[in-house]
Order: C-alpha cells, then structure tokens, then sequence
C-alpha cells in the first residue's frame, strides 16, 4: 500500500508541475500572433500604431497605450481586444480566437508576460516536420519564373514552388518562419529568398531550381530581411534589414560583399538598376538612395522626402522607378537627375498617381511598362496606366491587406495575395482569373502546425 501511495503520489506531483508548465511566448504566445495578427501589425503596415512582430513592439502597445501589464490580464488592454470586451474585437475582421488560446494569453500575462526568445531556438530546417495546415496563412511574397511556368508563394517555414500549367507543386522547407520577399534570376536558374524569425534573425535562402535544392541558407543580423532583388546578371543579391542596412551577397558562394549603411532608418526593399551598376533601396527614412554597387558609394537621393517608404520596383527597360509607403501615393521617377543634385530637389518626379486607400504594400510594373499595379493595406488593387497616370482597372475579392503583386512575364496577368492566404488572379481589365489556394490543408485538430 505503501508503495502504491507513493506512486499516487509522484503522479499526482507531475500532473500538478505539467498542468503549471509557465506558458512560453517564443513556443504558445508568438505563433498565435504571427496566424492571427502580425499581417495587420508589421513594420510595413503598423494598423493602430502596434507592432507585433518583436516582444519590445508588442509590450509597447500602439496608439491605446501598452498592450498587456505583466501580472495583472484585468488591466491589460489586450485581453479586452480579444475577448471583446473592446471593439472592434481581434482578429480584426476574422473569427474570435478560441477561449483555450485567449486564456494562454491571460495566463501569460498573469506569469509576467516574459520573454523568453533567447532560451529557445528554432529546429533546423533538415529536422524540421513538414507544414500543416488548417487554413491558407497570409502570403507576404510571390516571384514568377521569367518563363511564367512557376509561382514561388511563401508559406509557413517554407516556400510554395506552383507548377501552375501542370498543377504540380514543390516545397521547400527552410528556417525562416516567414518569408517576406522572393526573387527569380533572369535565367530561370536560382531562386533567392529573404525573411527569418522576428527579433531572433534574418536569413537568406538561395534555391537550385532544377533539382530544388537548396544551395546556401545564411542567417544574418537579430530581425527580419525583406526586399530581396538580383542583378541582371544573376550573380548577386540586394536585401535590406531592420538594422538600416542594404546587404550585398555572391549568390554563387552564398558570402557577403558589402554592408552598406546609407539608411537612416529600417530598409524595406530594393531594386537594381537596368545594368546592375546601380540599386535603389527604400525605406523608413522616406528616402529612396541611389548606391553605386561596385563600391558601395552613396550617390542621391531619388525623391524629394515626404513620408516612410515600403515599396520600389523598376521598369523592365529603363531606369526609372516606382516607390510607395505611408503617404499612399505611387511615384514614378527617374533614377538619373537632369541637372546636378539639389537637395530636395524633385527633379526626377516623372508622375504622381491618386492616392490609395491604404498605406502601399507592393508595387509591380508589366512586361512593357505600360502597366502599374498598386498594392494597399486597405482596398483593392489598382492598376495605372503609367503614360497617363489614369486609372485602367481594379482587382477586387481581397479580404484584408495585400501585401504582395506581381505581373506575369507575359504582362498580361497579375497575381495577387495578402492576408486571407489566397493568391488571386486578374487581367488587365481588373477581372479575376482563377484563385489558388497555395498550401495543402488538411483538418487538424488545433490548427495543426
């Protein structure tokens, strides 16, 4: 009997200690918000003036104040948010969260809302289980191949590789939880991939796309990398960072060339120039700069600053470029000024587009130029007549934000995805295509990831 009250015992001591298992934010607390809430709440577009893609963001709290008081739910504004308590109730526009995940959020808070980044890490890519899911994630990044046969859509810890003609589909697993930004080269030949898990690193991934192998993975900086682009001819990657930098990789050796640091604040995309030599980044500092890429010499600034810059892509044959942020309205510019620099000087300005109705996410230019494609937090796709300025269509469906358009090589078609996780696409008259879910789901109890 003895024996038997000791055994009791002991199972009931372990019971207790798993069922007071302190909840994690890196492991219970930070996946809820990456499904359910970093698409609204990124660097690119802070709704509410919250950040939820670092723990200091998210202590910080947006425009209402600090999101959640260690030790105490009741006077945290979050629980309000989630319970409903608060309007409008989060997830914005998506179903409530389950009451089992509202209380790990209170336990937490009640445990001191601890951040416990820099005791876990992630599981190597090769260990890693495959992905499933319960329902399409937001898509923060697409690429076509230059022959138009493959879609590159990123996913949860990996990237979609869609075959679309023949409906096959490949993937290719890698650490980064999130991808933010895919690149082809001109040849069809690599794939570049940018993104990384949020205040822990950043990681750049470059694919052999024949055999789907992946050639080099290299963790970089403690944030997220985004706006990856390559040179025309195939032998370098541009990307930028939270740490307001532009980094310059041989995509051969998968080794670094040169940090430039010419940014006053975070980077957020890149584009090279019609030769190579040059390469535009974009950023938080309202400043599209202009950098000379053999020796990392500052140049000019492109534009005349205005407000934060998330967005740059240039026209297929000249070098002129089309940026957008938090000001809502897409610019077109000239990368070469016609008389020597002034400073805000606006000079290269060839033309202004209306304003959207979101801070812009994504800009796309067809085939021929002809063709600009807008992309928002809020509304639909628009897409400009770029020698009139004038408005040729609208892509509407989306639910949410669209953080992410990209023109067909044909130029004829554009794709489009955000945070409803469906990839749409449209004509040039603005009428929808066809849809793609681009990840398997699967049923799963508890979301399955």
């Amino acid at each position: 009997m003895t024996t038997i009250r000791c055994s009791v015992a002991g199972v009931l001591l372990v019971c207790c200690a798993a069922a007071q298992q302190p909840v994690s934010y890196v492991k219970d607390i930070r996946p809820l918000l990456e499904r359910n809430c970093t698409g609204c709440h990124m660097p690119q577009s802070r709704q509410a003036g919250l950040l939820l893609t670092t723990y200091d963001g998210f202590r910080q709290g947006g425009q209402k104040g600090a999101a959640f008081v260690p030790g105490d739910p009741d006077k945290s504004i979050l629980m309000g948010f989630l319970t409903g308590a608060t309007k409008p109730a989060m997830p914005f526009g998506g179903k409530p969260l389950p009451a089992e995940q509202v209380d790990l959020f209170r336990r937490w808070i009640r445990e001191g809302a601890r951040d416990d980044s820099a005791a876990v890490t992630s599981a190597p890519a090769a260990t890693r289980r495959e992905t499933v899911y319960a329902r399409p994630p937001l898509v923060t990044a697409l690429a076509w191949s230059p022959d138009g046969t493959l879609l590159a859509v990123s996913g949860y810890h990996e990237i979609l590789l869609h075959e679309l003609g023949k409906g096959t589909l490949a993937r290719l697993p890698g650490q980064s939880m999130r991808i933010h930004s895919l690149a082809f080269s001109a040849d069809g030949k690599t794939l570049a991939a940018v993104g990384g898990n949020p205040a822990r690193f950043g990681e750049l991934q470059i694919w052999d796309v024949a055999s789907r192998k992946q050639r080099h993975a290299v963790t970089i900086s403690n944030d997220t990398l985004s706006g990856v682009s390559i040179s025309p001819d195939g032998a370098r990657a541009a990307f930028a960072g939270a740490d307001k930098s532009v980094r310059l990789y041989d995509l051969a050796t998968g080794k670094e060339i040169r940090k430039i640091d010419h940014h006053e604040d975070w980077v957020f995309s890149t584009v090279f120039g019609v030769d190579g030599k040059r390469l535009v980044s974009v950023g938080r500092d309202r400043a599209a700069k202009l950098t000379d890429v053999e020796t990392g010499r500052f140049i000019e600034n492109v534009n005349l600053l205005k407000d934060a810059l998330t967005a740059v892509t240039r026209h297929p044959s000249k070098d002129w470029i089309a940026i957008g942020g938090a000001e809502r309205i897409p610019y077109l510019y000239k990368m070469d000024r016609p008389r020597a620099m002034r400073i805000a000087d606006d000079s290269t300005l060839i033309r202004a587009f209306p304003k959207q109705d979101g801070p812009i996410l994504s800009l796309a230019l067809n085939a021929d130029g002809q063709y600009l494609a807008v992309a928002a937090e809020a509304g639909d796709v628009r897409i400009y007549d770029t020698a009139s300025g004038a408005e040729a269509a609208r892509c509407t469906g989306h639910q949410g934000g669209i953080y992410t358009v990209q023109f067909h090589p044909g130029g004829k078609t554009l794709a489009a995805a955000g945070f409803d996780g469906t990839v749409r696409f449209y004509d040039l008259a603005g009428k929808m295509i066809s849809t793609l879910v681009p990840v398997p789901i699967t049923v799963a109890a508890g979301g399955g990831k």
